[in-house]
C-alpha cells in the first residue's frame, strides 16, 4: 500500500543505478542458463536418444521445484534475511548445477541439475524485482522493472548467438560449463554492489507507514486475483519458449541449427524496445494523472491479447511476416512481468509487499511445468509431422493467452484495491486477523 511519504524520499543515486545494473546481469544470466537448453535440444536429443516426448519432460523437470522453491522463499525467506545474500545464494546455485552437466553424459545427472536448477531459479525474477523495489519509489519502478526485464531480451538476444557459437564448435555440454563459469563471475559482482535499498520493508519509514493486511483481505483482492491468472497465462509461453523455440524453429520451421540463434536474436530484438518503451509510456502516463488501471491493468490485456493473436496469425503465414508474428507472441507477454509486479507493489504495504511478488511470481512458474510437457505431447502425438504438431501446440498455447487477457480486462482496479485496503487497514484486528497477517 503506498503512501505519500514513499514518493517523497530522495532518490539514492549512485549506488542504486549500480545495483539496477547487476539485477539485469542476473536475469541475463537467468536466461543464459534457460535458453542453453533449448540451443541444445538437437545435439542432445541425437547424442542421448530421447524423443520430442523424453525431451519436453527433460525441459519439464526444471520447473519441478520451481514454483514451490520460489513460494517457499516468499513465504519464509524474503522479509527475514538481506536480499543480497538471497540472490548471491541464487547464483552459487546456478552455477553448481550448469557445471556437473559438462562432465557427465548421463540422463540422471542431467535431471538432477535441471531439477536443482530450477529450484534455485524459482525465486530468482521475483527476488530481483523486490530488490529492485527496494531502490526506487512507487511512482518510478516501472522503468526500472523493465531494465531488470531487459535482462531476459539480452540474455536471449546475446545468448542465441554466442551460445550457439559455443556449441557448435565445442559441444553442446561445454555450453552449460560456460553458463556455470558466468554465474561464478556475477557473485563476485554482486558480493561488492549488492545490499538493501531506502524503499525496503526494513526502512524505518516504511514500516511506520504501512500496516499488515490480513490474509484474507490480501489474497482475495480482485486485482490480486486478476494478476494471478493473468501472470500465469503469461509464464505459460514464457516459460516453454527458450524449450521448445529453438527446436520449433529447427524442426518445425526447416531452419538450420547455426541460424536458429540469429532468428532467436532478431526476434527478442523486437522485446527490448517493447519492454523499456511500453514501461516508459506507462509510468509517463501515471504520473500526468492516468489512473493504474489503464496504464497497468489495460496494458497488461492488450499485451496478452495481442500475443495470442499474433501466434494464431503465425499458424497461417509463412515468411517474415510469420516471424513477425512469432516475436510479438513471445515478447508482448514480458510487459506483463513488468506491470504486475508494479501494480502490486502500488497495492500491497510495504512489509507484505516483497512475499506477496515473490509467491505469485514464483508460483505462476508452475503454468511453465505444465506447458513444456504439454507442448511435448502435443507435437509427439502428431509423429513425424511436426509442422502440424507445433501448429497446434501454439494454437493452444494462444488461448491461455487470451484467456489471461480477459481476466486482466476484468479483475484489475488497483484504485479499488488501494481504497480497500486502506480501509481494511483502519479497522481494529481481531486476534484471528492478527495471526494471519504472516502472509
Amino acid at each position: 500500500m503506498t503512501t505519500s511519504s514513499d514518493t517523497a524520499r530522495p532518490s539514492v543515486g549512485g549506488r542504486a543505478i549500480a545495483v539496477l545494473i547487476m539485477l539485469f546481469l542476473f536475469q541475463t544470466l537467468n536466461f543464459f542458463d534457460k535458453l542453453v537448453f533449448g540451443l541444445s535440444a538437437v545435439p542432445m536429443m541425437k547424442e542421448l536418444g530421447l524423443s520430442p516426448k523424453e525431451f519436453g519432460l527433460i525441459g519439464s523437470s526444471f520447473f519441478l521445484l520451481f514454483s514451490l522453491s520460489g513460494m517457499a522463499v516468499g513465504m519464509f525467506v524474503v522479509g527475514r534475511f538481506p536480499v543480497k545474500w538471497l540472490l548471491l545464494i541464487m547464483a552459487a546455485v546456478w552455477s553448481a548445477t550448469q557445471i556437473p552437466i559438462f562432465f557427465s553424459g548421463s540422463v540422471a545427472v542431467l535431471v538432477i541439475c535441471r531439477i536443482i536448477l530450477g529450484a534455485g531459479e524459482g525465486p530468482g525474477l521475483p527476488t530481483a524485482l523486490h530488490a529492485c523495489y527496494n531502490w526506487f519509489p512507487a511512482d518510478r519502478r516501472s522503468v526500472p522493472s523493465a531494465v531488470v526485464l531487459q535482462g531476459i531480451s539480452v540474455g536471449l538476444l546475446a545468448g542465441g548467438p554466442i551460445l550457439t557459437y559455443v556449441i557448435v564448435n565445442y559441444g553442446w555440454r561445454t555450453g552449460f560449463l560456460f553458463c556455470g563459469l558466468l554465474g561464478l563471475a556475477w557473485m563476485l559482482g554482486w558480493f561488492f554492489v549488492g545490499g538493501e535499498g531506502p524503499y525496503s520493508a526494513q526502512a524505518p519509514q516504511a514500516v511506520a507507514d504501512d500496516k499488515a493486511l490480513p490474509a484474507r483481505v490480501l489474497w482475495g483482492d480482485a486485482t490480486v486475483i486478476g494478476v494471478i491468472i493473468m501472470s500465469t497465462a503469461s509464464y505459460w509461453i514464457v516459460g516453454m519458449s527458450a524449450t521448445w523455440l529453438p527446436p520449433y524453429l529447427q524442426l518445425g520451421l526447416g531452419y538450420k541449427q547455426v541460424d536458429v540463434g540469429w532468428i532467436i536474436s532478431g526476434i527478442y530484438l523486437f522485446q527490448s524496445p517493447l519492454l523499456l518503451g511500453g514501461s516508459w509510456l506507462t509510468q509517463v502516463l501515471q504520473r500526468k494523472g492516468f489512473s493504474l488501471r489503464a496504464c497497468l491493468g489495460h496494458a497488461s490485456g492488450l499485451a496478452l491479447l495481442a500475443a495470442g493473436c499474433a501466434l494464431l496469425l503465425s499458424i497461417v503465414t509463412s515468411g517474415p511476416l510469420q516471424l513477425a508474428c512469432i516475436a510479438i507472441a513471445f515478447a508482448a507477454p514480458s510487459l506483463t512481468t513488468i506491470f504486475g509486479p508494479v501494480a502490486l507493489g502500488a497495492v500491497a504495504p510495504a512489509i507484505q509487499r516483497g512475499r506477496l511478488i515473490v509467491v505469485i511470481y514464483s508460483g505462476n512458474a508452475a503454468s511453465a511445468l505444465v506447458s513444456n510437457a504439454l507442448t511435448g505431447w502435443i507435437v509427439g502425438e502428431a509423429g513425424g509431422n511436426a509442422p502440424l504438431g507445433y501448429a497446434h501446440a501454439m494454437t493452444f498455447t494462444a488461448g491461455v493467452l487470451i484467456v489471461g487477457a480477459i481476466s486482466a480486462f476484468a479483475l484489475i482496479f488497483p484504485e479499488r484495491t488501494i481504497a480497500r485496503f486502506a480501509k481494511s487497514a483502519q479497522e481494529p484486528a481481531s486476534p484471528s486477523a492478527v495471526a494471519a497477517v504472516s502472509t
